[in-house]
């Protein structure tokens, strides 16, 4: 086995996570708001593919019928990762690429979801401006609900379990943002906050925290 590149690299099985508040929330936000196509940056192993997949509802005259139709894509900076999404779900389509670089055409999906992306990286500004390159309409953004009074903190490194000499990278770090960080980050990136949520309407469990930023291309 190659050495791993990354912390998340050491992964060899699918960990999905189910159906949770946070993201069902999302995907219906993005379907009032008419968007048809979904760039998933930062797609992990593939639970949302799983999720807008797997999830479906029935009429009163009990015709089953998805309850999300995205064209979608996901890609992730872990090749491990990707293995693992694309042995799942052959059908769909995954590939490496890093979310301050992306390879795709500018203005090419309706919306670009960074899900628990920025929280790892260190140059969270680069993601957001490709992020906006990419999409025609809409960036959304979630965020695990961390604030620091002022600018951006990277905390202590996490082992995520993981024992002393075994494979930890960037990623193991979770940033805080404050408000007046990403407000000029988003300003930069040339995009506007459309809608945000937090608290019940994410979240089942008060003690579990998610925030998103809907945001709109300018």
């Amino acid at each position: 086995m190659k050495s791993p590149r990354t912390y998340w690299d050491t992964f060899e099985t699918p960990y999905q996570m189910g159906k949770q508040k946070h993201r069902e929330y999302m995907l219906d936000l993005l379907k009032d708001k008419g968007v048809k196509s979904l760039f998933d940056d930062g797609c992990g192993t593939g639970p949302i593919y799983q999720l807008i997949k797997d999830t479906t509802e029935t009429t009163n005259d009990g015709v089953v019928f998805k309850r999300w139709e995205f064209i979608y894509k996901g890609t992730d900076y872990s090749p491990a990762m990707i293995e693992i999404a694309t042995g799942q779900f052959p059908e769909a389509t995954f590939e490496v690429q890093d979310a301050r670089k992306l390879s795709e055409e500018s203005g090419t999906w309706d919306c670009v979801l960074l899900m628990h992306s920025l929280d790892h990286l260190d140059d969270y500004k680069a993601a957001i401006k490709e992020a906006a390159r990419v999409s025609k309409k809409y960036v959304c953004i979630i965020l695990w609900r961390s604030f620091t009074q002022e600018g951006t903190n990277l905390n202590p490194k996490n082992r995520m379990g993981k024992e002393e000499g075994e494979p930890d990278w960037e990623d193991t770090y979770l940033h805080e943002y404050s408000k007046e960080a990403l407000d000029e980050a988003f300003k930069e990136a040339g995009l506007v906050i459309e809608e945000i949520a937090e608290g019940e309407k994410l979240n089942s469990d008060s003690s579990h925290y998610n925030f998103l930023y809907l945001l709109k291309k300018i």
